[in-house]
């Protein structure tokens, strides 16, 4: 069976980019829809670069959404990912196969909020903490707070920091189902260094080619 990687570059604004992106390999672009991000982008946006993509999944992501407007995004994209603090009730209304929860990991509390998800088989993200920011802060997680979500489940995506310069370790190190970057690989919020990204990739499958060997 061939090994899936599942490599995302999220924050995307710019249709032309987000072409190039899936060029060089990403098997997933991540657009914001949620105002108060700098990343933010509005619907027609959105349709836009969904209708420029052939192979990349567009994964729409979201903060505390209501219902109508998870649904309007999914008829526009592949995967929303909850970003907020949506309860389990809440995104169970949702295809499971078209959605990814991510859980901003801060301490051993928050682990704890993964588990109902994990016992449902949900895919889940982890990324750092931040009071102030969902997301998109270029931090990385605590080391151990990695390996205790590991012992929980192997389908989990990691995010937080990720950069060319440290995917492929991290991969290496972690085994996760996928990797996610975002601000690390940025010119400036929404706008990307393409050289960064086309790096992260090659290191990302370089890293997954291995571990699935």
């Amino acid at each position: 069976m061939k090994f899936k990687m599942f490599i995302k570059v999220c924050g995307i604004t710019d249709k032309k980019q987000a072409k190039q992106i899936e060029d060089y390999g990403a098997t997933h672009i991540g657009v914001i829809h949620f105002e108060k991000s700098p990343r933010h982008i509005n619907i027609n946006k959105i349709k836009d670069i969904k209708e420029n993509l052939q192979k990349s999944k567009l994964v729409a992501v979201v903060v505390n959404p209501t219902e109508d407007l998870v649904k309007k995004l999914l008829d526009i994209t592949d995967i929303i990912q909850f970003h907020g603090d949506e309860s389990l009730e809440f995104i169970k209304k949702f295809p499971k196969e078209r959605v990814i929860k991510a859980f901003r990991i801060k301490d051993e509390n928050s682990i704890e909020k993964i588990k109902p998800f994990v016992n449902e088989n949900y895919l889940i993200l982890i990324d750092a903490y931040s009071e102030k920011e969902y997301g998109g802060t270029g931090k990385q997680i605590n080391q151990k707070l990695v390996l205790k979500v590991k012992n929980l489940t192997d389908r989990f995506i990691l995010s937080g920091g990720l950069d060319e310069k440290n995917v492929y370790e991290l991969i290496k190190k972690y085994k996760p189902f996928g990797v996610d970057a975002s601000s690390k690989l940025e010119l400036k919020p929404g706008i990307k260094d393409l050289n960064k990204v086309k790096n992260y990739i090659i290191n990302a499958k370089k890293a997954f080619g291995e571990i699935s060997e």
